[in-house]
């Protein structure tokens, strides 16, 4: 059988784990609904490193890369909408269909994606040359499409959910509170809203920077600023009306319920299952706030986020540090994540 490089996880109880260059089996369909498509380009995610500390589930001997394109090599004998050479992205988390959730437009919080089915964490993923996936992951994606600039769909998709759950307006004082890959990617989608003000709060001098060049029109950094102040100066005492915490630790949950106006919208996006935070509730009722969760995406969000790529409505260049071969995924690609002096790499096999 035909063997292809691939950056296979290798679990440990006690590190979390390591990520390995391998010779593995190039897969082949087994179902009529299954498709191989080559992968031409997949994102490092923060994700990823989370998984090698052991800081988020996946499964063991299993290919990372979650954010991945391709074309289409072959298809099942079912397939009957796709042909071979066909651009397509992936959308890594696979949904039952059937289940409460999902019929109810809820598919992002799928029963059955809850068990663990995500590809490139749970099951094989892109930080290969090819990989076996059923229909109903794939999106197909126009020819003309960069394909490079197309492997920030899943992770823009993420962030078009986050938008339309805020329901910014124009009107609105937007904070986004950490200036991480995903804090940097949801400010490109913001700053194509017409708003009042959109302050990024960071305690790293890079990100901020960073920040400022997406198109931040303040940055705060609590290490040196009082972060309540500065918002009531930039705001003329008005407060945030929408604030994404992204980042999720306690910390920042109770920074954003200290700089929020009447009829705020906190947008809690950064995850840390550890994190425990204190409100008074009488702060959400007689001010009429809301407090609302931001998890991936529905399909209609993967949609919107490959129209922003095709239509060059996002600037691809400023979110993508680095283009980086699939053998270097080690020493180059996890050591810059690892750095945090960048937002996207994306591996090329």
């Amino acid at each position: 059988m035909k063997k292809m490089l691939a950056a296979v996880f290798h679990k440990d109880e006690k590190s979390g784990g390591e990520i390995k260059l391998e010779e593995v089996d190039i897969p082949r369909i087994k179902k009529g609904d299954h498709v191989l498509i080559e992968v031409k380009a997949s994102g490092i995610c923060g994700t990823d490193l989370k998984i090698l500390k052991g800081g988020h589930p996946a499964t063991d001997n299993t290919i990372l890369g979650h954010e991945f394109v391709g074309v289409v090599k072959e298809i099942g004998e079912n397939i009957i909408d796709l042909k071979i050479g066909d651009k397509i992205v992936v959308d890594p988390n696979e949904k039952c269909g059937y289940c409460i959730n999902c019929r109810r437009g809820l598919s992002n919080l799928c029963e059955y994606m809850a068990l663990g089915t995500t590809f490139g964490i749970f099951q094989n993923g892109g930080f290969a040359k090819y990989c076996v996936l059923p229909r109903n992951a794939l999106f197909k994606l126009p020819d003309s499409i960069d394909m490079i600039a197309a492997s920030l769909i899943e992770p823009l998709s993420c962030a078009v959910h986050c938008h339309n759950i805020a329901d910014v307006k124009e009107s609105d004082n937007v904070v986004i509170i950490g200036a991480g890959p995903m804090g940097l990617i949801i400010e490109s989608v913001i700053r194509k809203h017409p708003i009042k003000k959109l302050i990024s709060i960071e305690i790293d001098q890079w990100r901020g920077q960073k920040a400022l060049e997406l198109g931040a029109d303040h940055w705060i950094n609590p290490k040196t600023q009082d972060v309540k102040q500065e918002i009531q100066n930039i705001t003329n005492g008005e407060g945030a009306d929408v604030i994404i915490d992204a980042v999720g630790i306690a910390d920042t949950f109770e920074m954003a319920t200290a700089i929020w106006a009447p009829g705020a919208r906190l947008i809690c996006f950064g995850q840390d299952y550890r994190a425990e935070a204190k409100i008074r509730p009488n702060d959400i009722v007689r001010y009429q706030r809301k407090i609302m969760g931001s998890y991936i995406g529905y399909p209609e969000d993967f949609l919107d986020a490959i129209e922003l790529i095709a239509n060059k409505v996002i600037e691809v260049d400023k979110l993508i540090t680095a283009k980086i071969h699939l053998d270097e995924i080690i020493t180059a690609g996890f050591n810059i994540m690892k750095e945090k002096k960048c937002v996207k790499i994306i591996t090329l096999p």
